[in-house]
C-alpha cells in the first residue's frame, strides 16, 4: 500500500475562540501548527468613525506568528457599533465605503505575511449574516472587499466565507443553495476559493461534504478556484450533540478527518483544514469545547494526535 505523500505544513491550522497570547502563538510554533485563523475586527482597529487606525493588537499576533513560521489567514467579520446596531449586519450604504479603505489597509499592511483573505463567516446562516441570509448581498460586498484586498496587495487570495452544511435557524440557506447563488449572482470573479465548515458526526461525512462543494464547483466551471475547510472539530464537553465526544474519540477524527483530507487534498484542490478550536471556552455550548486544549490550557489526547501528524513538538 502506497504511503502519501504528507501535506505541507500549512495544510494544517488551527483557530482560537479567542486570539491567542505570545506564550499560546510559541507553543502552536512548537507543535508545527501551518495555519493560523485570526478573525480580524474592524472595531478593533478603528473604534470611531474617522478615527486613526490602530493595528497594535494584529501587528502582535501577525509578528509572533511570523517569527514560528506559522502563516495567518484573515476572516474579516463583524461591524463595529458605529456602521451597525448589530456586529453581524453587514456593512451597507455609506458605510462600505470605510469598510473598503480599512481592508485596503489592512490588506497593504500585512501583505508580507497574509496572503488568504476570508469574507466573512457562515453568512448563510442568520446568526452571521442578519437578516435573512441574502446571497446577492453577499456578492456586491464580496467585489468590494476582492477590490480592496488586491488593491492593497495583488497577490493576496479571497476566500469565501466558511459555509456551515446545513444551518438550523429559520431564515437559514443550506450550502448546496447558498453556493449556486453566489454563482448565478456573477460571483465567480471576486474569489480565489469556496470554504466549507464541515462538522460532521464522522470524519467521512466531513469528507463527502468537501467533495459536494467540490462538485458545485465543478457544476459552475470553477476548476480554478481552491478549497479551503476553515472550520473543522468535535467538542468533548458541555451539553450533549451530536458533535460531543470523549477526548479520545476527539483525537482520533481528527487524525481520521486529517489523514482523509490530506489524501485527497490533490484532487479537491483543497489548501488546508483549520481545526476548530486551539482551546476551550466556558459555557455549555458544543463549540466552546472543541479545543485541542482545556480551559486551563492543560492538552487533550487531540493535541498529541495534531502534533503526532506535523511532526511538531506537544511542548
Amino acid at each position: 500500500k502506497h504511503r502519501v505523500k504528507p501535506a505541507p505544513r500549512s495544510f494544517y491550522g488551527v483557530m482560537g475562540s479567542t486570539d491567542p497570547d505570545q506564550t499560546e502563538i510559541a507553543r502552536m510554533g512548537a507543535g508545527r501548527v501551518g495555519t493560523l485563523r485570526i478573525n480580524l475586527v474592524w472595531g478593533t482597529v478603528q473604534p470611531s468613525p474617522g478615527a486613526p487606525y490602530d493595528w497594535s493588537h494584529y501587528d502582535a499576533i501577525v509578528g509572533a506568528a511570523a517569527q514560528q513560521g506559522i502563516r495567518v489567514l484573515f476572516t474579516v467579520y463583524s461591524s463595529p457599533p458605529w456602521v451597525a446596531s448589530k456586529s453581524n449586519y453587514p456593512p451597507t450604504g455609506a458605510s462600505v465605503t470605510a469598510f473598503r479603505d480599512f481592508v485596503f489597509a489592512a490588506a497593504q499592511r500585512y501583505a508580507g505575511n497574509v496572503t488568504y483573505w476570508q469574507l466573512w463567516n457562515e453568512m448563510n446562516s442568520p446568526s452571521f449574516w442578519f437578516d435573512p441570509p441574502n446571497p446577492q448581498q453577499y456578492v456586491q460586498l464580496l467585489k468590494v472587499f476582492n477590490g480592496a484586498v488586491k488593491g492593497g496587495n495583488p497577490r493576496a487570495k479571497v476566500v469565501l466565507g466558511g459555509l456551515f452544511r446545513t444551518p438550523q435557524l429559520p431564515n437559514s440557506i443550506p450550502l448546496t443553495r447558498y453556493l449556486p447563488a453566489i454563482y448565478k449572482a456573477g460571483g465567480k470573479r471576486f474569489f480565489d476559493a469556496v470554504s466549507v465548515h464541515p462538522y460532521a458526526n464522522a470524519p467521512k461525512d466531513a469528507l463527502r461534504a468537501v467533495e459536494q462543494t467540490r462538485k458545485i464547483m465543478n457544476r459552475f466551471k470553477d476548476t480554478k478556484a481552491k478549497l479551503w475547510i476553515t472550520e473543522i472539530g468535535w467538542a468533548t464537553g458541555g451539553n450533549e450533540s451530536p458533535l460531543t465526544v470523549t477526548p479520545d474519540v476527539q483525537a482520533g477524527n481528527l487524525v481520521r478527518s486529517y489523514r482523509l483530507l490530506a489524501k485527497t487534498r490533490k484532487r479537491l484542490k483543497l489548501t488546508g483544514a483549520i481545526w476548530y478550536s486551539w482551546r476551550d471556552l466556558p459555557g455549555l455550548i458544543w463549540f466552546n469545547h472543541t479545543g485541542l486544549f482545556d480551559e486551563s490550557l492543560n492538552p487533550k489526547p487531540s493535541w498529541y494526535a495534531f502534533v503526532g501528524l506535523t511532526g511538531g513538538s506537544p511542548g
